[in-house]
C-alpha cells in the first residue's frame, strides 16, 4: 500500500516544520540517494554507516528514503513521480527500524527480529512465515532473496536506528548481553552474504559500535560516511536556511527579547548550531531545536535535556571520565569515525561525545611531508545547548537548569547559578 506524504522536503525534517514553512532539502536528498546506488561496488554489497546527534531527523530521513525508492506518492510541487523517475532509479527496499527494541533476554530478541522481518515480508505481499529451524540470520537471507525476485532488481536496505540493540542489551547480564550481540551481528551479516541481491545498505544511528567481534563476522566492512561531503548538510540547518524559512517568525518574536531579528538569530546560533560535521567545515543548527524554539514564540531553552541520554548518563555515572584532554586541545585525531566500546577507555567518551552532539569540530589542521599527509582536529561544545545538557547529565548542574530560560543577550548568564558544589 503507498503511504502518502507531506511534501518532500517537510518529510525529511517534518518534526521541525510548521505547515506553512519548511526548508528544503530534496535536492541534495535526492544526490544522497544516487551516491549511495552508483558508488563502485566489489562482490558484497556497499555498507554505509551515517551517524548523527539526536533531533537530526534520521529516521524521517529513513522514510523519506524508502519513499522516494518505492515511488510511494508523493505530494508536492517539486517532485512529481515523473521527476523521481528521472532523478532516482526505482528500488525496492527492505528497512528494519530498531527504534522500539526493549530486551528482556536474547530469546527476546530472536522474537523481535523474526516478527521484524515477517512484516517486511507482508508489505512486499510475499507469503511466507518462519518455520522452527530459522535464525534470524537465514530468515533474513531469504528475506532479501525472496522480495529481490518478486521484483526482479536488487533490494535496498536500511536498517534504522541500528544502535538500539547496542544499548538496550547493556542492561542484560553480561552473558545475556554478548549472546544478544552476537546474535545481531550473525543477523546483519546476511547483508554480505546477499551478493547481487542488495543493491547497498544503510546503517543510521547515534552512536558508532564495531559490528564485527571474535564471536561473530558480523559486517567487517561499513563505510562510514557521517563527514563525507555527501551528506555533511544533509541533516541540519544551515543559518542561511534558517533565516529564508523562518524570516517571519525572527521578525515577530525578536521584539519580545528586546532584541533584533538579526541577534535573535545570532543568539539561536549561539544556542543551537556549531555543529561540524566534516573537514568542510560548514556549521549547522539543529533541527529539532530552532523548531522546538519557534514553536515556543522565541523562548531558547536546553530542549536536547528531554532527549533519551540514559546510555551516556549510564557510562558518566560509571566510569566519571576526565574530559579536558578533548575540549580545545589542538592536534587531536579524527575521534569522531572510531566506535564506542561497550568496555571503553578514555579515547572511546571523546567518540561517544562528538557523535552525540557534545563536542564538534571546532578547527582542522592539514600538515604535509614528503611521505605522509595528516589532518589532525580541535573539538569544542558546539553551542550554549549542549554544554548545559552535558552539565546536567555529568551531575554537575541541577535538573532545573533545563528549564531555565537562556536570555539571548547574554547567552551563558544565570547557568552557573545551577552548579553542584563538590
Amino acid at each position: 500500500m503507498n503511504k502518502t506524504l507531506l511534501p518532500l522536503s517537510s518529510s525529511l525534517h517534518e518534526f521541525v516544520l510548521s505547515n506553512h514553512l519548511y526548508v528544503d532539502k530534496s535536492a541534495q536528498l535526492l544526490s544522497f540517494i544516487n551516491f549511495l546506488i552508483n558508488e563502485p561496488r566489489l562482490h558484497a554489497p556497499n555498507i554505509f554507516m551515517v551517524i548523527r546527534p539526536r533531533g537530526f531527523g534520521l529516521t524521517l530521513a529513513a522514510e523519506a528514503i524508502e519513499a522516494i525508492l518505492m515511488e510511494d506518492e508523493l505530494i508536492s510541487s517539486d517532485l512529481n513521480a515523473e521527476h523521481l523517475a528521472q532523478a532516482v532509479k526505482p528500488l525496492p527496499v527492505v528497512r528494519l527500524s530498531m527504534k522500539k527494541i526493549s530486551l528482556d533476554s536474547a530469546a527476546d530478541f530472536r522474537s523481535h527480529l523474526l516478527q521484524l522481518m515477517q512484516i517486511q515480508l507482508w508489505e512486499h505481499h510475499i507469503n511466507k512465515s518462519p518455520l522452527s529451524y530459522h535464525s534470524p540470520k537465514t530468515y533474513f537471507a531469504e528475506l532479501l532473496k525472496a522480495v529481490s525476485e518478486s521484483r526482479n532488481s536488487p533490494v535496498a536496505v536500511i536498517i534504522d536506528n541500528y544502535d538500539v540493540p547496542f544499548l538496550t542489551s547493556c542492561g542484560l547480564p553480561d552473558k545475556e548481553r554478548d549472546e544478544t550481540i552476537s546474535l545481531y551481528l550473525d543477523t546483519l551479516n546476511a547483508i554480505k552474504q546477499a551478493g547481487a541481491a542488495a543493491a547497498f545498505c544503510l546503517l543510521t544511528g547515534h552512536i558508532k559500535f564495531e559490528l564485527s567481534s571474535l564471536y561473530a563476522e558480523g559486517l567487517p566492512a561499513v563505510r562510514d560516511i557521517s563527514s563525507h561531503s555527501s551528506c555533511d548538510t544533509l541533516f541540519g540547518f544551515t543559518p542561511a536556511e534558517v533565516k529564508q524559512a523562518y524570516q517571519s517568525e525572527l521578525q515577530r518574536y525578536a521584539p519580545r527579547s528586546g532584541i533584533t531579528a538579526a541577534e535573535l538569530m545570532e543568539a539561536l546560533e549561539k544556542c543551537y548550531g556549531g555543529f561540524v560535521f566534516s573537514d568542510r567545515q560548514i556549521k549547522l543548527l539543529c533541527p529539532a531545536s530552532v523548531n522546538a524554539a519557534f514553536e515556543n514564540e522565541g523562548k531558547l531553552l536546553p530542549y536536547q535535556a528531554q532527549g533519551d541520554y540514559t546510555f551516556l548518563k549510564q557510562m558518566l555515572t560509571r566510569y566519571d571520565p576526565d574530559f579536558t584532554w578533548l575540549f580545545d586541545k589542538d592536534g587531536q585525531d579524527a575521534l569522531f569515525l572510531e566506535s564506542f566500546s561497550l568496555e571503553p577507555e578514555r579515547r572511546d567518551f571523546g567518540a561517544l561525545l562528538l557523535q552525540l552532539g557534545f563536542a564538534t569540530i571546532s578547527k582542522v589542521t592539514k600538515s604535509e611531508s614528503d611521505d605522509a599527509l595528516n589532518w589532525r582536529y580541535r573539538f569544542s561544545a558546539p553551542n550554549e545547548e549542549m554544554r548545559r545538557v552535558l552539565r546536567i547529565l555529568r551531575q554537575r548542574a541541577l535538573p532545573e537548569l533545563a528549564y531555565q530560560p537562556i536570555n539571548p543577550q547574554v547567552i551563558e548568564d544565570g547557568a552557573h547559578d545551577f552548579d553542584i558544589e563538590g
